[in-house]
């Protein structure tokens, strides 16, 4: 009867140990498998002291069912911090498990050393054997070490009921009942001296209880739950190679997408000619490809390749291709994209049309002003073309591009109306005075520039181009400014001229010498470029003014195209 009990017991053992293998192996600790392996080899060491005749074969089966023993505690104990998500600190792993091979070595030292046993013979009870023991000092050691992995792993159990509200309640009862139950039956035994299967028994149970809990976790665990749920609803495949470039498989959604993987064989290499696939996957081997996704259109849908890298030997890799179909993300995006795409371009109609509609009122009110001026007729207009031009030139040399952007370069074009507007404050007679001004008028008429800042500043106040305002302030306020220092009104010097009144200064004291005044004829080109040239460092700043006479050609060009149109 009772070899019946030990024989099952080993079968039950091996069962389980097989069912964890299948089922549960991927998704567990490794230490699952330890305790059931222990088990299964202690049961194994009971079931052939059952059957022995000799206490040769008695001591053999006794150092079995001590291998399985000795450390079936400590993998039971690393099992439920496990489940209790509790982490145990490599240097405790390593002490218990010199603890229990020191157990199992020196109880399997008899007779050669009498420290475990200090006699033992072999009887026969209940159709079975036994092997009546007389223990040494160091048989203490093995119930200390069952009790230290027993407390150890209640102490766990009981600080997860406690504290950690992502382990189960009823996980941790069945666990104490488990390690109870084992313990209980191991002092059964020794108390009572009788010799039946309860320790075989008890680690039946034991597995069962284990696997139990295991199914829980597994039916239960929401991380589980929800990779299963992924890998069920999302729309993807996977497709793998070795860093020689083998194919090592794929699933049907990679074959179904990409018909150039159909070609090949498991361990063959691929060819990269005429397929992008391909030649996507030989990059990302080799490494020229460092971009984690890629995206191909097949068959009218758009599908992403992400490289996933898996080491799997010294000398090898494992290059996985994660496939995913985004075709209606890909249409979602392009869609966004045309919205956008015609959002802008609606922005920039609508922003071009006010920004003429501006300087179309900002061009007017400057001619209107221009026009209260009977000595200047023109200037406002030639001197913004004679900006633009000297802009252009300036834009397209590229010199001053780390102190002026191609924006306001624009913003100074459009700035030049407006760098007289204050002559709307200065009084008709002097004004419009037919010769030469005396000096108390002469200060009354330099007073233009403060004033434009002022009224410019004022009209542009709403405005949302800011880049415009600061320069149309600026044209207005310090256009007559020279670069030693000498001009009006704030006589301020050199680089603290703000650079787009430097290039007005040059534009509009060009007009005044090659314009006719009440007061003055028109001066030869020759002569008007030679001041420019001569007062370069002195009125000007002396690089913009090289630039300026580099304009020499198409300047000339523009006035006298003025001046052809004015003769017809």
């Amino acid at each position: 009867m009772l070899k019946s009990i030990f024989f099952c017991s080993f079968i039950i053992s091996f069962i389980y140990l097989f069912i964890l293998l299948t089922f549960f192996r991927k998704k567990i600790s490794p230490y699952y498998i330890m305790l059931f392996s222990s088990i299964l080899i202690s049961n194994f060491g009971y079931l052939q002291l059952a059957f022995v005749d000799n206490l040769k074969m008695a001591l053999m089966a006794n150092q079995t069912i001590y291998l399985g023993t000795s450390f079936s505690s400590f993998f039971l104990f690393m099992c439920v911090a496990d489940l209790c998500k509790n982490k145990i600190r490599l240097f405790t792993q390593v002490l218990l498990i010199l603890y229990g091979m020191t157990i199992f070595l020196i109880a399997s030292s008899y007779p050669h050393l009498k420290w475990y046993y200090k006699d033992v013979k072999l009887i026969f009870e209940n159709g079975v054997s036994v092997i009546k023991k007389e223990y040494g000092f160091f048989h203490a050691f093995y119930p200390l070490y069952l009790l230290i992995a027993t407390a150890s792993g209640f102490y766990l159990i009981i600080k997860s009921f406690y504290h950690r509200k992502t382990v189960s309640y009823k996980n941790s009862i069945l666990l104490m009942t488990a390690t109870t139950m084992i313990v209980i039956a191991y002092a059964v035994e020794k108390i009572t001296g009788t010799y039946m299967p309860l320790v075989s028994m008890s680690y039946v149970v034991g597995q069962t209880i284990v696997l139990f809990i295991l199914l829980r976790e597994k039916d239960f665990d929401v991380g589980y739950i929800s990779s299963e749920l992924i890998l069920e609803t999302s729309i993807g495949g996977i497709v793998c190679f070795d860093s020689k470039k083998r194919f090592l498989g794929a699933d049907q959604d990679a074959y179904n997408w990409f018909y150039e993987i159909s070609g090949l064989k498991i361990d063959s290499k691929f060819k990269s000619e005429n397929s992008d696939f391909f030649s996507y996957i030989e990059e990302c081997i080799t490494g020229e490809n460092k971009k984690e996704q890629e995206l191909f259109f097949r068959n009218e849908r758009y599908y992403s390749v992400e490289h996933i890298v898996k080491r799997e030997k010294t000398r090898n890799m494992i290059h996985c291709f994660f496939l995913k179909d985004v075709t209606i993300d890909q249409l979602h995006h392009q869609e966004m994209k045309n919205i956008n795409d015609n959002l802008e371009k609606i922005v920039y109609e609508k922003t071009k049309k006010m920004r003429r509609i501006q300087n179309d009122i900002i061009r007017s009110m400057a001619i209107t002003v221009e026009n209260r001026d009977s000595n200047t007729g023109g200037h406002i207009q030639r001197t913004s073309d004679v900006v633009k031009i000297f802009t252009d030139h300036l834009i397209k040399t590229r010199k001053f591009k780390d102190t002026f952007s191609d924006e306001r370069f624009r913003a100074t074009v459009r700035a030049a109306y407006l760098h007289d507007f204050g002559k709307i404050a200065i009084p008709d007679k002097i004004l419009n005075k037919p010769g030469r001004f005396d000096p108390d008028e002469y200060e009354e008429m330099k007073k233009h520039s403060e004033k434009g800042a002022a009224i410019v500043k004022k009209i542009l106040t709403h405005s949302e181009d800011r880049t415009f305002k600061e320069i149309a302030e600026n044209v207005a306020h310090y256009h007559h400014e020279k670069w030693n220092g000498l001009g009006y009104p704030d006589q301020i010097s050199g680089e603290n001229i703000p650079f787009e009144a430097r290039i007005m200064a040059l534009a509009d004291v060009f007009d005044a010498l090659v314009s006719k005044r009440v007061y003055k004829d028109s001066m030869s080109f020759d002569d008007a470029f030679k001041i420019i040239e001569e007062d370069a460092g002195e009125h000007f700043d002396p690089e913009l003014a090289v630039e300026f006479l580099v304009c020499r050609n198409e300047i000339e060009e523009f006035y006298n195209s003025c001046n052809e149109r004015e003769s017809d």
